[in-house]
This record gives C-alpha cells, structure tokens and sequence, in this order.
C-alpha cells in the first residue's frame, strides 16, 4: 500500500512523486502523481466534529508503467488564492482506500509451518477486507505461533519472544514481533484503531521474520543438497574411470 500522507506537504498541483509499493509489479518504487482531484460531493464529519473530503488520486509506476487508482480521505487543512477565479488547497491524509487493482489478501511462504501460515492467512484476509482491528489481533497470533513453533519459554508472550534473543536472532526481528504484539494488545483491550497503512507495516515485519526463520534456513538447506549431490556425482564419475 502506498502511503499518500506524503502529499500532506504539498500544495494540490504541486505534487513531487511518492513512494511505495507498486500494486501491479510488487517492487518498491516511486510512483508519480498524476492525478489528485477532490471529489464534487459534500464534506462530511466524523464523530470528533471533523470535516473530511473524498480525493481521487491516480498514481503511475515509474518501474512498471502501471497506474493504481486510490480514494484519499482527508481534511483541508490550508486553501490558497491564486487568482480571484482559481485556488489551492492543502490536505491532510486521514485514510488511504486502493480501488485500482483491488488488494488481494497477502500470502506467506509455504516454507512456514501450517499453523503459521493458517493465522497469517486468516489476519491477511482481514486487513484485505479492511478490517484493520482485526488484522491486527491475527498478526499477534502470527507471532504466537511462531514462538511456539520454537519452542520459547515464558510465562506471557513478551518473555517467549524475549527468549528468543538466546536462540540467536536479530534485535531487529524482536523489536518487530514486539511490534506486532503490541499493535494486537491495543486493538484487543484499547480498542484503539490503526491505519491501513501502519497495519500493513506490520504485515511486512512479520513476512520478513517468516523469511528469515523459515524461507531463507529452507534455500541454504536446498542449495546444500544440491551441492552434495553435485560432489557425489562428480566423485561417482571419477572412480568410474
């Protein structure tokens, strides 16, 4: 998902490019804005008395070409005059919608173990259909079911993940199931709400864990093996002749 708070600088008209993931060709590039309309349908307000409007915003690829079409809910927080028949307006980025292509649900490496990749099914499901509260609990239980997995010890799930530091891993993957651990306590006891984006920052912390448990230990093994076979038969040749 692209983050379209990186317009929230930037006068309409005056876009530079942005950042983020393609929704056509899945590399991390920059996209050029080449289209960020408000929509002609009234303002609404939302429960804190905040007015909002609708943008349509079209994003084209500088890798692939392809243009993804986006909704981008936000409010006008600056209008300038240019000219007595013609202004400006400044937004700030308050939800983000893909339209086009539709998001599908995000996958896992079959290298994971089936209660991994069942729980990370389940929350990706739920972040697809927009259900960001409930992404968010699933991806903590992709993080139970990785520690248990690992057989790690403790009493509540910060002191399993915590243990993992024995086994060996990155400070770096710790902080990000902490993350997801985290982000899943405050959907499920706070009922504080994340945006799509900061959800799908966790989806790609916990990819990139399943990753490096469990795709990359696979690949090492795989190349091995084919290197052994490739000295056994090196070795069977050469006693053949």
């Amino acid at each position: 998902m692209v983050d379209l708070r990186q317009l929230d600088d930037h006068l309409v008209g005056k876009y530079p490019k942005v950042s983020g993931e393609c929704p056509h060709c899945k590399h991390r590039t920059s996209l050029s804005v080449t289209r960020c309309d408000q929509r002609k349908v009234p303002s609404f307000s939302t429960g804190d008395g905040q007015r909002l409007v609708i943008l349509d915003v079209l994003l084209n690829c500088d890798y692939c070409g392809g243009d993804g079409i986006y909704l981008r809910v936000a409010e006008i927080v600056e209008v300038v005059e240019v000219n007595v028949k013609a202004t400006v307006r400044r937004y700030r980025t308050q939800r983000t919608v893909q339209l086009w292509p539709r998001s599908a649900a995000r996958v896992v490496a079959d290298e994971a173990p089936e209660e991994v990749r069942q729980a990370f099914a389940e929350a990706a499901k739920a972040e697809s259909a927009e259900a960001y509260g409930l992404a968010g609990v699933g991806y903590r239980a992709v993080v139970e079911r990785i520690v248990k997995d690992r057989d790690c010890a403790g009493r509540t799930l910060f002191d399993k993940i915590e243990s993992l530091r024995l086994k060996g891993l990155s400070g770096e993957l710790i902080d990000s199931f902490h993350e997801a651990r985290m982000v899943g306590n405050d959907s499920t006891h706070d009922g504080l709400l994340y945006s799509a984006e900061e959800i799908a920052d966790i989806a790609e912390l916990v990819t990139e864990a399943i990753l490096v448990l469990y795709v990359q230990p696979a690949q090492r093994a795989e190349l091995k093996s084919q290197r052994e076979a490739r000295r056994t038969a090196a070795k069977g040749e050469k006693d053949s002749k």
